[in-house]
């Protein structure tokens, strides 16, 4: 299965102050004016570039930036943090030194400071605060491997966890890359992808329900099958909420009543092609009664054999024709949080979308369900549709694919704010916005903002009520914006 069906290429935030995260898939554009050691020939001038964009590092008064100067524990935590802006840094008191707040909030996040400010930071060391951020607590050996299997390092000397140099100071060029490849969210350009994963057996026994002589292949979900007949799901589950025509070929119905539950099934010619939840309602192989997901994770590697791959936090394994996907929740210890099914011949004509109106809003109301369901689950309140602020979403979307840009602030300066106040939303108590690009579907939009600290906190704020979300294909390159909004 081509793993580039499922692009995960996170963009930024706005947190409810409006402070601006930029996130970039495309290449950077030269920022001006440049400083005076770092020459477009540079190996990180464009990891400098994007982070000096992005306010989390700036230059010396001389003009130049120093690449090759060594970080401190403080400057490398402030760097990071602000990579964040999403995060609630406290204001400086007047008796308190620049970095203080900064080692106030690492506190709260658990990140493992050593409290020695001052001392030049080590590579080993700054791969644990990273992989911190991440809700992770490793030692630096666990930290830097985690880092090179998930392509946001690569060695400086050599290979493995030795050839990271995790015992070398880290410099002010190499904390830039970092940071850029933290934010993308995705691996290293051109860097091959982990071909196995860990099959984890508890000794919980959680397969006891699994009887011999049953097909491990088996899978339900809500008492539906891949190759059931549209009659059969109507039988089973009822009418649609919603039937979400995405080609000639493919509609999705929409189950979305109870959100505990939602569920999307894919019809094809009159049959089930596609299987999609993130709910309670699966079963699995020789599975007696529906165990959802509980230690899917674990399970995986008997119910289906090894792993066929992986790309961030999606696993794929395969059985027979059917292909098997497992989205995973980085912030949860990488449980299992939704599954999608379909047939090997089926797999491309699920994705083939006829850019319409109507896919288009098919689409977005898809990220709607899925963020409500999402929040349900955590026990909060879904949020209600808002048209004015998919309108300014919309238009969002649009303008970065035609100005050919992507980020919060658009090339005349106009944030979220302005852009919700253009459609008649001026009074607010908090708006927010996440930004995606490239993403194959809903679904994997949705996966690459959970498993980003900065949209999963957007998601999940409570203090939101509504949501508009805009979706345009431009020049074949699926562009989203969810604008989260709560009136005064």
């Amino acid at each position: 299965m081509g793993k580039s069906r499922w692009l995960l290429k996170i963009a930024g935030v706005v947190g409810i102050t409006a402070a601006v995260w930029i996130g970039v898939t495309k290449g950077i554009a030269a920022a001006s004016p440049m400083f005076t050691d770092v020459p477009g020939s540079h190996w990180a001038y464009e990891k400098i570039m994007w982070s000096k964009d992005q306010g989390i590092a700036s230059g010396y008064p001389d003009g130049s930036f120093k690449p090759s100067k060594s970080v401190t524990e403080a400057e490398f935590l402030v760097m990071l943090l602000r990579t964040y802006p999403e995060l609630q840094v406290e204001d400086t008191k007047a008796d308190e030194i620049w970095y203080t707040p900064y080692y106030r909030l690492a506190k709260e996040l658990n990140l493992q400071v050593n409290q020695q400010p001052h001392e030049l930071i080590t590579r080993g060391h700054a791969a644990q605060l990273m992989t911190g951020t991440m809700g992770k607590a490793l030692t630096v050996t666990e930290a830097v491997q985690f880092m090179l299997d998930e392509g946001l390092a690569e060695g400086k000397n050599g290979s493995g966890v030795e050839g990271f140099a995790p015992k070398d100071t880290l410099t002010r060029a190499e904390a830039q890359t970092f940071f850029y490849r933290l934010q993308q969210g995705g691996r290293i350009e051109d860097a091959p992808a982990k071909e196995e994963e860990e099959n984890v057996v508890t000794g919980q026994e959680e397969d006891k329900t699994q009887q011999e002589g049953q097909a491990p292949s088996a899978m339900e979900l809500l008492g539906v099958q891949i190759g059931d007949s549209e009659a059969d799901v109507i039988a089973a589950l009822g009418q649609p909420n919603r039937k979400d025509k995405i080609s000639s070929d493919m509609t999705w119905y929409i189950y979305n009543r109870d959100l505990k539950n939602y569920a999307q099934i894919g019809i094809m010619n009159q049959e089930v092609a596609a299987l999609f939840s993130n709910g309670t309602g699966w079963r699995f192989g020789g599975d007696n009664k529906a165990n959802g997901l509980i230690n899917l994770k674990s399970r995986a590697g008997k119910l289906w054999e090894e792993s066929t791959g992986h790309s961030n936090n999606v696993l794929y394994y395969q059985m027979n024709d059917i292909q098997i996907t497992l989205f995973t929740d980085n912030h949860e210890n990488d449980r299992v949080d939704g599954v999608f099914v379909t047939n090997n011949s089926d797999f491309d004509y699920v994705y083939r979308i006829n850019v319409t109106e109507d896919t288009l809003k098919a689409y977005e109301l898809q990220v709607l369900d899925l963020t409500n369901s999402f929040r349900v689950n955590k026990g909060l309140k879904p949020l209600i549709w808002n048209e004015k602020a998919a309108v300014a979403a919309r238009l969002h979307s649009e303008d970065m694919g035609v100005r050919d840009f992507f980020a919060h602030r658009n090339p005349d300066g106009k944030s979220v704010g302005d852009r919700m106040a253009a459609q008649g939303l001026t009074k607010f108590k908090a708006i927010g916005e996440n930004i995606a690009a490239g993403h194959t579907s809903a679904i994997d939009a949705h996966y690459g903002w959970l498993n980003s600290l900065g949209h999963r906190n957007n998601m999940l704020t409570s203090d939101y009520t509504a949501l508009g979300v805009g979706v345009k294909f431009i020049n074949d390159v699926p562009f989203y914006t969810q604008n989260f909004y709560t009136a005064r």
